[in-house]
């Protein structure tokens, strides 16, 4: 009889350890937080992307993983707010979107893993030392343009073009890295960059007509400043009969002539996957840092015939053809 009530008690005991041991993992899940420093439709787009990724890796929120989402509102100070929280709020895991947004997240911890998505220039950010096994906490997805395919595509469009102006934020690293680059591509095919710097959306509208007379056509970078007031640019591209390109196809959508860009959906994806990769237990800084670009196959063109016409252009049958999208 002893040895029945003993064999009784041993399986109660295993039922309540397991039962234990299932609502400490379901009351448990690991905390995924995402900020990003504003909602732009790129951004809320890697948002996604980022999701799609931790999804087809295993991790979905509700089930396993509790994901946190804010948004600075473009405000760095509100940034750094949220950076502050997430560590404090004990973040198993960091993804941070953008630049700024990165940097914030990387001045408060050194211990929590960080997965950046859309920056453009990690090793300038001073995120990352190198590409490959960066060490430390922070690893992610750099979405710099394929700048050569578009200035082959403004060339095409544009078979005059030798005089390039380039609006943006100089307190932004992103696009001081993207400056960098364009100079050094457009030198290889006899562009030259002209700069006008516009430090808030107010000075846009001066920078641009800064502009004016002094360049063949302007480009626009993914440049969170600028991009914010697009379309006064556009504005003065169709007045002053100037090309208006973007760095960004979404641009493309706002009245700017043409761009060549990344899918941000995948962008994202490929962050996603990254942090479902650390969730299950790896480094961060074991984990590769990635150029987007050099992982995709095809790149996506996007042309506006109604924008081109405007700003008197004609866009080649060539690039018709070849456009993934065309916006009428």
């Amino acid at each position: 009889m002893r040895g029945v009530f003993l064999q009784a008690q041993a399986v109660l005991l295993a039922c309540a350890a397991s039962a234990l041991i299932s609502g400490h993992a379901a009351a448990a899940p690991k905390k995924v937080m995402i900020s990003t420093i504003v909602e732009v439709p790129q951004l809320v787009e890697t948002k996604d992307g980022v999701l799609k990724g931790l999804a087809e890796s295993g991790f979905e929120d509700g089930r396993n993983i509790k994901v946190e989402y804010q948004t600075a509102n473009g405000n760095a100070s509100t940034q750094q707010q949220i950076a502050k929280k997430f560590v404090g709020d004990g973040a198993d895991l960091i993804i941070a979107i953008t630049t700024p947004t990165a940097q914030a997240m990387a001045s408060v911890t050194s211990s929590v893993p960080i997965v950046f998505a859309t920056v453009t220039d990690p090793i300038k950010a001073k995120l990352i030392p190198q590409f490959k096994a960066p060490g430390g906490n922070i690893t992610g997805v750099s979405d710099a343009p394929p700048l050569t395919a578009q200035l082959n595509l403004f060339r095409e469009i544009s078979p005059n073009l030798k005089k390039l102006g380039f609006i943006y934020n100089p307190g932004l690293d992103s696009s001081n890295a993207t400056l960098e680059k364009l100079r050094e591509e457009g030198a290889k095919l006899g562009i030259t960059v002209v700069e006008a710097a516009a430090p808030t959306t107010n000075e846009v509208i001066p920078a641009t007509k800064k502009l004016v007379g002094n360049v063949d056509a302007i480009y626009v970078p993914n440049d969170t400043t600028v991009v914010a007031a697009l379309e006064t640019v556009v504005k003065v591209g169709q007045e002053t009969k100037i090309p208006v390109f973007t760095g960004e196809t979404r641009g493309v959508d706002r009245g700017a002539i043409a761009s060549v860009g990344l899918d941000y959906i995948e962008v994202g994806r490929m962050a996603g996957h990254m942090a479902g990769v650390i969730l299950e237990g790896a480094k961060a800084g074991d984990v590769d840092a990635v150029i987007a670009y050099q992982k995709m196959p095809n790149f996506v063109v996007v042309v506006n015939k109604s924008a081109a016409a405007a700003m008197g252009v004609t866009l080649p049958e060539a690039v018709l053809k070849r456009a993934t999208r065309t916006v009428n």
